[in-house]
């Protein structure tokens, strides 16, 4: 149910978002979904949730330079994805839906407390300063690569990313 949410997303956009239509494409009754969520923005907020947890594991390299690229490589491997792109799109073309806005400063919220740990590592390690805002640097990395690939729909290499993890870096220090 919740890879149906996403995928509706992706085929009819926000607008047409139904706990009806999440039901046909998943096989399952209506009355299953309006149980166990209670409507089809709760579906998809766990959808969008479990997509970030398990698409987007944290990743621990031992560096705070190979933490981000790995991020980095996950993230844009996520919003390329058809599914992901769909979803992205539908975030920002729907940026003005209440609903869809609360729904993803959720998502935001909850995945950038999740990757901090990442900076806050490095923290202890000693590889930045301990005034280093850990939500700030993976919003740094998160927001370049979304910029590029959804925005000016450029292409994301490895030589790219890294150069986005230097800058981010070099801020945070």
């Amino acid at each position: 149910m919740l890879e149906a949410a996403l995928s509706e997303i992706g085929a009819s956009g926000w607008g047409s978002l139904s706990v009806e239509r999440i039901a046909e494409r998943s096989g399952v009754h209506k009355t299953t979904i309006y149980r166990r969520w209670g409507g089809a923005d709760q579906v998809v907020l766990d959808a969008l949730l479990n997509r970030g947890s398990e698409g987007i594991p944290i990743p621990d390299t031992g560096t705070l330079t190979g933490d981000l690229l790995a991020l980095g490589r996950l993230i844009a491997t996520m919003i390329s994805e058809p599914v992901g792109r769909a979803v992205a799109t539908a975030v920002l073309v729907e940026a003005d839906s209440p609903t869809l806005s609360s729904l993803a400063q959720v998502f935001w919220s909850e995945r950038f407390s999740r990757a901090a740990v990442i900076v806050e590592r490095a923290i202890e390690r000693g590889e930045v300063s301990g005034r280093a805002d850990p939500n700030g640097m993976i919003e740094a990395l998160a927001s370049q690569i979304w910029f590029r690939i959804m925005m000016r729909r450029g292409a994301v290499t490895d030589d790219w990313i890294s150069s986005v993890v230097d800058r981010t870096i070099d801020i945070s220090a």
